[in-house]
């Protein structure tokens, strides 16, 4: 189905369709299609085959990861990947071919010295389209991700140590637990932001200490069979809370609650529509315009995929994404909150277990 769907977004416009993985830029397009995790490769499908470009490194692995109906080419030790490419064209004749845009303008222009009369244009967003339906196996594979996400949130709970350690040396903890305890990584850098650095919403990890009172934020998530989850907490540190941001926390509650209402709903759903829920919520209070990031975006291989819940969206959701929903509250100089969880559209169902009720620590 992966190769089928593939092939009839791009069959009526070109001869033959690639997606080119450089090495050092992570592209998960050519995991999804052919079964393939290493760094470097080339995926090209025509009318009538699928094949694999690989290099001597990836001459064994592949030919074990790949999935049943591509064919691998190994590159030959005296030539380059755009040769090997050019013949291949050649073989089929092609002369149109779909590119996917990330692919370096470099590379094509490198494969015009093996091959004339071709020519390349430029596509986006044909396997990411199919990439954001999850299957039910690609479900289960980032639950057990979130599983390990919501354990490693309750050893933060239980291992913080607020006015004597750093923000950075919680991240790395963090890290530390995660690789230890089943996951193959984290997803992505974890966001650790105490006080008022909170506010901001991608705020890098520093050498601050962990406040001993206010306001805490954490947002991360794990990599586990290379699926991602992402997960945000809020938490005050100390017994009185203060008024304006437990007012502040209610909303943002309230706001996500509604938003993963919104995405129980059967045929089609603008996505756009899904981030109106949330803000016009927060608008309508005296936190107005204090939320300027979208409300989310899909999760799978990599932790930011299509599609986009945002106010300037074009996407449409048709159920099956695995999308994230973290509106959020920014007051700058005091406070930042954000609660962030996984839901699966469509179904509605969220797929994170942690507690989303104010937390004192």
């Amino acid at each position: 189905m992966r190769f089928k769907g593939l092939r009839d977004q791009w069959v009526k416009k070109y001869d033959a369709y690639i997606s080119w993985k450089p090495e050092f830029i992570h592209i998960s397009d050519v995991r999804y299609i052919s079964g393939f995790t290493g760094s470097t490769a080339i995926f090209m499908q025509t009318k009538k085959k699928n094949y694999l470009i690989v290099d001597f490194r990836y001459k064994e692995q592949s030919r074990k990861e790949v999935l049943e109906g591509v064919e691998v080419i190994d590159i030959p030790y005296e030539k380059t990947s755009f040769e090997v490419l050019a013949e291949i064209l050649k073989k089929h004749g092609i002369r149109k071919v779909g590119v996917e845009g990330y692919t370096p303008v470099g590379y094509i222009k490198a494969v015009k010295k093996y091959v004339k009369g071709v020519r390349f244009y430029p596509v986006g967003g044909f396997i990411s389209k199919l990439r954001a339906i999850k299957t039910k196996e690609e479900i289960e594979t980032i639950k057990k991700a979130q599983e390990i996400t919501d354990k490693l949130f309750e050893w933060v709970l239980n291992n913080v140590k607020p006015g004597k350690q750093t923000e950075k040396e919680l991240a790395f903890e963090m890290e530390r637990w995660a690789k230890t305890n089943g996951a193959d990584g984290m997803s992505f850098e974890p966001i650790v932001a105490g006080g008022e650095r909170s506010s901001m919403p991608h705020a890098r990890s520093t050498d601050n200490l962990i406040p001993e009172k206010g306001v805490l934020l954490l947002d991360f998530g794990v990599r586990y069979k290379g699926y991602c989850s992402d997960m945000t907490r809020t938490v005050w540190i100390g017994s009185n809370v203060d008024g304006e941001f437990l007012k502040a926390y209610r909303i943002v509650l309230e706001a996500q609650e509604r938003a993963i209402n919104s995405l129980r709903f059967k045929g089609t759903k603008k996505a756009k529509d899904i981030d109106k829920v949330a803000r016009d919520y927060i608008d309508n209070t005296e936190f107005k315009g204090t939320f300027g990031h979208g409300l989310g975006h899909g999760v799978g291989l990599d932790i930011h995929e299509y599609p986009a819940l945002s106010p300037k969206s074009k996407d449409v959701l048709r159920g099956g994404e695995v999308v994230t929903v973290e509106p959020g509250i920014y007051v700058e100089g005091k406070f930042g909150i954000r609660i962030e969880d996984m839901v699966v559209a469509g179904k509605g169902e969220n797929l994170t277990g942690s507690t989303k009720e104010l937390i004192k620590l």
